[in-house]
């Protein structure tokens, strides 16, 4: 090998590994000042278009700056080992909406019992049975706990008419706990008691200034006593709270807790995002005034409706207040739908008993013979007490015998000597002889 060509392939070796570094170091940059291209293409978006103008989808609408939406759901209970096999409902409906461009961090949660249009069906339901819609439409081979999550996840993403989600988390409440255990609690100003029994019971949370650990953390989370503002009471306070959980992570004393967290997190938790993502978003995190987060909630008029035999109440969104959220969220004006209205109670009609059977007719007592009158009452069976006898047979001509036969036996036996008087017959009464 000469040494012309041996410097040639040391040259093209040194540029080979130089491009690889400036490509390297301009997709470092790129992320780091584009972290949003972390996100794209969005986990969840409209099947058919987004109803939404504006919205994002594309690398030119992430390169503007636009938003990442990140949705977290809470279940309302444990979330086991064979998890495909249960039906789970998502009490807990929040989207975190992140511009990594100006830094800003919205929060804006959908009631449990918003009436909507559940994904992939012509039925309008309670958001939170979503998850149901999607377990049970599950074909044969298909992950039910995965469809549960897909249908409500695309049922909220056809409620806000078409903005795309770019990930989501769930937690359930044991998983909740334990992540609030890992930093060893938060320190909250808690606005009202928490007793169970829906507010009757016995105390669970004082009211003031206080350590939560993560029961009763959760427990404050969850009232939803109907004197304390109910369902919409129960949500602003999850978003104040949460405000407050992530203040707290950016304190230096929980750097040490950080490996605790991310086990906490990591066991507890679903997610599709992925390391880069949650690294993303949390240095995003370090730098967002929690004092400038805005929230929002949907709200309605609470209706009832009669279906399956019982009146149930629903939350009927005002189509007004849902257009002018998303476009204050998420930047995106969305089309006005036709305002929903509930036909109302009803009031079952007392169904008319049936006609009782006729009872069968029973029979006439037998009457109940005395017994000094059936003594009295002759037997007519019996000969009567004067002595007369009914004749048993007709009475014969004196001097017929009974048997011819008879009477030829009696005259042939018939001793001449005898007394004439024993073989005479009687005469009858009456008779001249």
């Amino acid at each position: 090998m000469s040494r012309k060509n041996h410097k040639k392939r040391r040259f093209s070796f040194f540029k080979l590994a130089l491009v690889a570094l400036i490509l390297i170091l301009a997709a470092g940059a790129l992320l780091a000042y584009f972290p949003v291209l972390l996100f794209s293409p969005p986990a969840v978006a409209a099947e058919e278009g987004p109803e939404a103008e504006g919205g994002i989808g594309d690398i030119s609408s992430l390169l503007r700056g636009e938003t990442v939406n990140i949705a977290l759901l809470g279940f309302d209970g444990a979330v086991s080992p064979d998890k495909e096999q249960n039906i789970y409902r998502p009490d807990t409906i929040l989207i975190a909406a992140v511009n990594f461009r100006s830094g800003q961090v919205s929060l804006v949660s959908i009631p449990r019992d918003s009436y909507v249009k559940i994904h992939g069906t012509d039925i309008y339901d309670k958001i939170n049975h979503s998850f149901m819609y999607g377990h049970y439409r599950a074909g044969e081979g298909e992950n039910r706990y995965e469809s549960g999550i897909e249908t409500t996840l695309r049922t909220v993403v056809d409620f806000l008419g078409g903005i795309p989600l770019h990930g989501y988390v769930v937690v359930d409440l044991k998983g909740a706990e334990s992540i609030i255990d890992s930093i060893g609690g938060i320190y909250y100003d808690v606005e009202v008691e928490v007793r169970d029994d829906f507010g009757r019971g016995r105390l669970l949370v004082e009211e003031g200034y206080q350590r939560l650990d993560g029961k009763k953390f959760m427990d404050y989370v969850r009232n939803r006593a109907g004197f304390q503002g109910g369902e919409r009471g129960r949500t602003e306070r999850q978003q104040d709270i949460m405000i407050a959980l992530l203040d707290q992570f950016k304190e230096p004393a929980n750097i040490p807790r950080i490996p605790g967290l991310y086990r906490a997190v990591k066991d507890n938790t679903d997610t599709e995002l992925s390391f880069s993502q949650v690294l993303a978003l949390g240095l995003l995190g370090l730098r967002v005034n929690p004092d400038q987060i805005e929230t929002a909630v949907f709200s309605g008029s609470g209706q009832l409706s009669y279906r399956d035999g019982q009146n149930i109440w629903y939350l009927v969104i005002d189509e007004q207040e849902r257009v002018n959220i998303i476009e204050r969220i998420f930047g995106a004006q969305v089309a006005q739908r036709s305002q929903l209205t509930l036909p109302g109670p009803v009031t079952p009609e007392p169904e008319e008993p049936e006609p009782e059977p006729e009872p069968e007719p029973t029979p006439d007592p037998e009457p109940e013979i005395d017994e000094e009158e059936e003594k009295d009452e002759p037997d007519p069976d019996q000969p009567e007490e004067n002595g007369e006898k009914e004749p048993e047979e007709e009475e014969k001509e004196p001097g017929d015998p009974e048997d011819p036969e008879e009477e030829e036996d009696e005259e042939t036996d018939q001793d001449p000597g005898a007394d004439s008087d024993q073989n005479e017959q009687p005469a009858p009464e009456g008779s001249n002889n």
